[in-house]
């Protein structure tokens, strides 16, 4: 799956500049295509791709991991930067799943950098679908935007995850929502005539009632520009 939290190359098109938000429906074979080349790109330099600032907002939210030391699992995780974040704050260990090969050898490469190489598993595969043990923590970081329809992806999720889930998705309320869909139609029609893919604005009311269901209850709250960054504690009782 495609790597959103972690920037682009620096380019001279201010397009290709842009964080990589936007994606499409499950297994869509440009999601990997699109991220490959990108990932590729860094693959020819000396440096790794840093966080872009939405990721860390999350890792802000995510401090208590020293007490805490959770196992983490990151659905669509890039070259890495969120999940060996998690290592350098305390977490115990970490497992990412990226449709991009080329993003997973890059989070493989900055995972055995920081010396962590024993402590993070990274593989390619279907975040909707891959074969994966449940962890203390699941994190979704700019990633239900690359589902058409989030709800299989927020159900594995919630069945993975036995503590707590970390979100950022783009605002759909008040007047966030009111600039984001137009902007993400804007992007959507650009990207598609390059040959890229499609990213969504989902109801963010629909899919924290999902989780709710499933027991987990809002814990911390935050907003960056345009996108929503929360995480959710499972409540005892689920």
């Amino acid at each position: 799956m495609p790597g959103p939290g972690d920037a682009a190359p620096p380019s001279s098109d201010p397009a290709r500049d842009r964080p990589p938000a936007a994606c499409c429906a499950p297994a869509d074979p440009r999601i990997a295509r699109r991220f490959d080349e990108i990932a590729n790109e860094w693959a020819d330099t000396d440096e790794l791709p840093e966080m872009v600032d939405v990721s860390a907002r999350l890792l802000d939210l995510l401090r208590d991991a020293p007490m805490r030391r959770p196992s983490v699992l990151e659905f669509g995780c890039g070259s890495g930067g969120l999940s060996v974040a998690m290592l350098e704050i305390g977490a115990a260990r970490v497992s990412g799943v990226d449709l991009s090969a080329s993003s997973v050898r890059l989070a493989e490469a900055r995972a055995a950098e920081a010396g962590f190489g024993d402590q993070a598993i990274f593989r390619v595969g279907n975040a909707a679908d891959a074969e994966v043990t449940p962890h203390d923590w699941v994190i979704l970081d700019r990633v239900v935007c690359c589902f058409g329809e989030p709800d299989r992806l927020i159900e594995r999720a919630t069945k993975l995850a036995t503590e707590r889930i970390g979100l950022t998705a783009p605002e759909s309320r008040g007047w966030r929502g009111w600039v984001n869909r137009p902007l993400w139609a804007a992007d959507n029609c650009w990207d598609l005539v390059r040959g890229g893919c499609r990213g969504y604005v989902h109801d963010l009311r629909r899919l924290e009632e999902r989780l709710a269901d499933a027991g987990f209850r809002p814990r911390l709250t935050s907003r960056i520009g345009l996108w929503h960054v929360a995480t959710y504690e499972r409540s005892p009782s689920a």
